[in-house]
């Protein structure tokens, strides 16, 4: 990305001296990857639209500053949502009416005839959650362009009612598992751990074989896997499970089946 800023400071020998070192500084961080466009030039020419601003916004966000789902996620709905209706937008043209007419734009189905409309929740996913983030920091990276209220927060969402639990009854579970075992057996450690354990997917994809204590019966939950292994959902999240004797038989097994090519720490991952 090319851009012109300009330094303020008169034209003199002294001068060029100093912004010439202060050009190795910033050609050094470029090439390491640490360069950070805000902290050299606060009031820099490349921050008065969403799309200047989100790509230097978006530089910031990788691991392990964020988890990689979560940079996956900024990367996809900027990519394919928020840039096509506001790359040339300025951030303090950015209204509630406009981020309304914005949702019903999602709502409708209109981006890609080949989709369905997006859901409220997704809709709320790119708006309050991406699009605000990057707002928010441009809030405080251009606190002379943004004062006052913050649209995102006059924006309002409607309430839903989340649906009633509709749990497997034990003898559907009972012939998923079944199933399971005579035509996917590869997987089936894994359904009777899902089944009695309650564990979220993500939880199950990142435990290692150090998380399981097969003589107590324990799988301690400390991470989960979402693109990478990171912080688990919520900090309630960090418990222990006690292992019921189904999935804790079948985790024997499939110890048995896979010692001999864990590490010798015991990282190597169950699933």
């Amino acid at each position: 990305m090319r851009a012109w800023e300009g330094t303020r400071l008169k034209d003199t020998l002294e001068n060029r001296d100093l912004i010439e070192a202060k050009a190795k500084i910033i050609t050094a961080e470029m090439k390491a990857g640490t360069f950070d466009y805000f902290r050299h030039f606060p009031r820099g020419n490349k921050a008065t639209t969403v799309g200047e601003y989100y790509r230097i916004w978006i530089q910031r966000k990788k691991p392990p500053v964020i988890r990689a789902g979560l940079a996956r996620d900024y990367r996809e709905h900027f990519g394919r949502y928020i840039l096509p209706k506001f790359e040339s937008v300025a951030w303090n043209e950015i209204t509630a009416a406009r981020l309304e007419t914005f949702r019903s734009y999602l709502l409708s189905g209109d981006i890609d005839a080949r989709r369905k409309p997006l859901s409220i929740k997704s809709c709320k996913n790119i708006i309050n959650a991406s699009f605000r983030a990057c707002y928010r920091d441009a809030r405080k990276d251009l606190p002379e362009d943004l004062q006052g209220n913050n649209p995102f927060a006059d924006l309002d969402w409607p309430r839903t009612s989340p649906k009633d639990p509709d749990p497997f009854s034990e003898g559907e579970r009972d012939k998923i598992l079944e199933h399971f075992k005579r035509k996917i057996p590869h997987y089936f450690p894994f359904a009777v751990t899902q089944f009695l354990t309650g564990m979220r997917p993500s939880e199950a994809l990142a435990l290692r074989w150090s998380d399981i204590d097969l003589e107590q019966g324990r799988i301690y939950i400390s991470k989960s896997r979402y693109v990478d292994v990171g912080a688990t959902k919520t900090t309630a999240s960090l418990r222990a499970i006690k292992l019921a004797a189904p999935p804790a038989e079948e985790l024997r097994q499939l110890f048995n089946q896979t010692v001999r090519r864990l590490d010798d720490d015991g990282q190597g991952h169950v699933f």
